[in-house]
């Protein structure tokens, strides 16, 4: 299948990969989800799931699978990554991509203008992953960065802990953060979600947190991570 990875690609997906703790099986899924002026709007994403008329096949070890509708655009397409002053995303190199001209009509219209050529789309364009894939990300940035707080009874981070319930990424990169403490009357459930929103919102690519205190489903030990077992002597 000729849908490929630039190495610095593979190499993105692949942290992105370990970040998440995801397993052999996980594949990244490429798809097509509508048009814009700089060709197409884009779908990546991390998965286990696979459908049977899927595309697949392979590149730097990583399975890429793509459904029958989106193939056949996306034939050809190298995927690369740029991390630049610009800002930083999954950029497509797509030889189905055709820009419209500046002053192309809506659509449902006509334009006298002539197309562009096909072409390699640029970064930070509508064509520019900003969904799934980069979310995936982001979110393994704010784990990391809340694996360094810890609970003040317990030698433990808080995410291990299993204190963290959602991370909610929004398209405007708001996050929302779902956490509770291992007890009601725990002494710092005045500090700890100020701490966590104030962590979270360090995390570069957050635009805001909002830390809700929650008490359902209670914690308990079997929330905490092997590691954290581990670390404890209960595994």
């Amino acid at each position: 299948m000729p849908i490929t990875l630039t190495e610095i690609a593979a190499a993105e997906i692949k942290k992105i990969l370990k970040d998440q703790g995801m397993g052999d099986k996980a594949v990244l899924r490429v798809g097509i989800k509508g048009r814009n002026a700089q060709g197409f709007n884009y779908l990546l994403d991390l998965t286990e799931v696979r459908h049977e008329d899927d595309v697949v096949g392979q590149s730097l070890d990583i399975t890429i699978v793509a459904d029958p509708m989106s193939f056949p655009s996306l034939d050809g397409t190298e995927i690369d990554f740029r991390d630049t002053s610009a800002g930083r995303g999954f950029v497509f190199k797509n030889p189905h991509a055709v820009k419209l001209p500046v002053n192309a009509s809506a659509p449902g219209t006509t334009s006298s203008a002539a197309p562009a050529s096909p072409g390699a789309t640029e970064p930070l364009t509508g064509t520019t992953i900003t969904d799934a894939l980069q979310n995936k990300a982001l979110e393994a940035s704010i784990v990391e960065k809340l694996r360094t707080i810890f609970d003040p009874e317990i030698p433990v981070n808080i995410y291990d802990l299993g204190l963290i319930y959602r991370i909610d990424i929004s398209a405007e990169k708001e996050v929302t953060v779902d956490m509770t403490l291992t007890a009601p009357g725990c002494p710092v459930a005045g500090s700890m979600p100020p701490a966590v929103q104030q962590a979270v919102e360090s995390v570069e690519d957050v635009k805001t947190a909002k830390v809700n205190l929650v008490w359902e489903p209670a914690w308990s030990k079997d929330r905490m991570s092997d590691a954290a077992l581990l670390q404890l002597g209960l595994l």
